[in-house]
């Protein structure tokens, strides 16, 4: 492409040829500019003439600099950066925080001896024995001692949750005295380290940096007064999720839920905190605020409570600027540790080396117990010091997941979708893995379905304004309600929804949405949430949910149900094998994890699955069965399973529910015939 140029200097006649990105083109292009412009001045274009040693040096100039300028321009695009430091750094931009590593995780078995009391049908394990042990029990590996896993949760043998209660020892008349009592925890390799940084005095958004290369996440970090600070994504959030034990202390309304709930959330306002940075040699860089406590930010920002209210001169200085660098001297974002000493506690582990085997986990090397001394002084001191040497841990699984830090593609990849998500809950997919993911610590949710609200019921303010006419008067109200507070607009469109609709009962909310929710019990089986999980999923949503919406946490409904089948079995097979095959078959295909609301039972599908169990010739019927209470220790609900069927598809009701086979080994029948 040949542009004229608008410098007169050059000359009304010559013309530039940007198309040259490369050596070759830049010094074809010097040449025929040479020989267009200047053909008596210069002609030699051999080889070893001085004339083609300049062209050709301005040429490898030019390559240079075109090479440089595509690479950077390349390396500034997240998506097709190709250098690590240049990857990590984009990503960190978008919010993502690339793993350096990540811990193996497993849970171990751990056991402990309880001595009996009671007689005869009242002997039982003396639960003032029952051992609870803090959370950062530490287990040696055997096979490699520098792999250390530590318990992420505390630990309650007298938690009824997941407890196993065996028979240990009995005397010479079979009365049991010692009880083996088994629970499970989670643990991950990571070992816990201290540090101490100091903090200048006169750095304004100071920095410190951890050179460990392994460091899973920081504990926490305090300053010499006792001061504590938190991580934060970034320096301007100054909220963020503190846990608290589910004790009376706490709330004696959710306490009764400890055993499922152990801890409860709570949002709390933080002056003090920090935010992390990942850099290219794998260490982390702590970041705090330029805030000052000693100097209030009335100072040097505009107060809206007492400007121009009595101070001298203050009316005629509203107008006066504000200095813009001040926003960033104030707490907003986080007060600085100025001249303070800071310690800091954090993980170190994970790697591809702490996979280890089964039954590798056998050695405590540090535990601390929760005790009440109290509680203590009641019972033997000898029995006491027996029952807590008997402890002892093993992992029953392998532990798995351990690995070192992210690849390349890996952090562009986390990075693009971390940004695309921006931590908020919009799409119906947002809230369910958003109430999927909090941790089980909080409670478990099990199953989640979301709708809008009004959609499922014949209450949708949607079917009032299909009609043209009642929609330009709606979208009228809603421009003219738009500076209104949302309680007004929330009313005033009630109202105007009754009126079209003819009647004064209330209205579905259209700005909220509906989530279903059902969690497992002890045993697995699907079970409403209490109080204390809702408590936890409403306040873990709300950092997440719009600003607009508004969430009903709704219990979904669960229907039981029973599987009968017949089987007609090859004469040359074991009939009860078959039988027993099929059945496993079965319980498999309605395994709970494979289900979710609104899911329809596909009786083809179960006699296909039948028919490809080995020796089974033919399936001649399958029969679905509703099971409700009246049956025993299920569901309530009555589904009317024969009414729902159409062309060999159980369909699910119009309100969220899930099927469930509670009792697979009791639910499920079979017969050959």
């Amino acid at each position: 492409m040949a542009l004229k140029p608008t410098n007169k200097n050059w000359g009304e006649n010559r013309t530039i040829n940007y198309l040259g990105k490369d050596f070759g083109s830049f010094r074809q292009n010097l040449i025929d500019y040479a020989k267009t412009y200047f053909p008596n001045t210069y002609s030699d274009f051999n080889e070893a003439s001085p004339g083609m040693m300049f062209i050709e040096m301005a040429s490898y100039i030019g390559d240079v600099l075109s090479f440089y300028l595509d690479t950077q321009l390349k390396e500034s695009i997240l998506t097709f950066a190709t250098e690590r430091k240049n990857v990590m750094a984009l990503a960190q931009t978008l919010g993502y925080k690339p793993k350096v590593t990540t811990p193996a995780a497993v849970n171990l078995t751990v056991y402990q001896l309880v001595p009996s009391i009671g007689v005869g049908a009242n002997n039982r394990p003396d639960d003032r024995f029952y051992l609870k042990i803090k959370d950062g029990m530490q287990v040696i590996s055997t096979s490699n001692s520098n792999v250390i896993f530590r318990t992420v949760d505390g630990l309650d043998f007298g938690n009824s949750s997941g407890r196993e209660i065996d028979v240990y020892e009995r005397d010479s008349n079979g009365e049991p005295t010692f009880y083996l009592i088994t629970k499970t925890v989670k643990a991950i390799s990571a070992t816990e380290t201290e540090t101490t940084i100091t903090i200048p005095n006169t750095t304004e958004y100071p920095t410190a940096t951890l050179f460990d290369t392994n460091i899973i996440q920081i504990i926490s970090v305090a300053d010499s007064n006792g001061n504590k600070y938190y991580e934060v994504p970034y320096l301007a959030q100054e909220s963020i999720f503190v846990e608290n034990a589910n004790t009376t202390k706490f709330s004696s309304e959710y306490a009764q839920y400890s055993g499922s709930v152990p801890y409860m959330l709570e949002i709390q306002k933080v002056p003090r905190r920090f935010s992390i940075k990942v850099n290219t040699d794998s260490t982390m860089e702590i970041q705090f605020g330029s805030g000052n406590t000693a100097l209030s930010d009335d100072i040097i920002l505009p107060n809206t409570k007492n400007i121009g209210l009595g101070l001298a001169n203050s009316v005629y200085r509203l107008n006066d600027s504000i200095d813009p660098s001040n926003f960033l001297k104030t707490n907003t974002f986080g007060i600085a540790p100025a001249g303070q000493t800071l310690t800091v506690k954090y993980l170190t582990g994970g790697g591809i080396q702490s996979n280890v085997n089964q039954g590798d986990l056998i050695t405590v090397s540090r535990i601390e117990y929760e005790e009440d001394l109290l509680s203590l002084s009641t019972i033997d001191a000898g029995i006491y010091q027996t029952v807590k040497n008997s402890l002892a841990v093993e992992n029953l699984e392998s532990a798995t997941g351990g690995r070192g830090a992210e690849s390349v593609e890996e952090i562009r990849q986390n990075a693009l979708a971390m940004f695309g998500s921006q931590n908020r809950a919009v799409t119906r997919q947002d809230y369910s893995i958003r109430a999927l993911s909090m941790p089980e610590r909080y409670g478990s949710v099990a199953k989640v379905y979301v709708s809008a609200d009004g959609e499922i019921n014949a209450n949708d303010p949607s079917t009032i304004l299909s009609n043209p006419s009642s929609l330009s008067e709606f979208m009228n109200l809603i421009e003219s309600l738009k500076d209104v507070p949302k309680e007004e607009m929330q009313r005033q469109v009630n109202e105007f929804i009754s009126k079209k609709k003819g009647s004064t009962t209330e209205l579905n909310n259209p700005f909220a949405v509906n989530l279903y929710v059902l969690g497992y019990d002890v045993n697995k089986k699907l079970t409403t949430l209490n109080s204390a999980v809702k408590q936890n999923l409403k306040t873990y949503l709300s950092e997440y949910r719009m600003l607009t919406d508004g969430v009903n946490i709704i219990d979904g409904f669960i229907v039981n149900i029973g599987v009968e089948f017949d089987i007609i079995v090859y004469s040359s097979y074991n009939k009860r094998e078959v039988l027993a095959n099929c059945l496993t078959e079965l319980q498999d295909y309605f395994n709970i994890d494979n289900w979710t609301f609104n899911k329809p039972i596909n009786i083809s599908d179960i006699e296909l699955t039948l028919a490809n169990v080995d020796g089974v010739m033919s399936v001649p019927s399958v029969t679905i069965k509703n099971i409700c209470s009246n049956d025993g220790l299920y569901s309530p609900n009555e589904y009317n399973i024969q009414a729902a069927t159409m062309g060999k598809i159980v369909y699910p009701s119009l309100d969220p529910c899930v099927f469930e086979v509670k009792y697979p080994n009791k639910d499920i029948k079979g017969k050959v015939v």
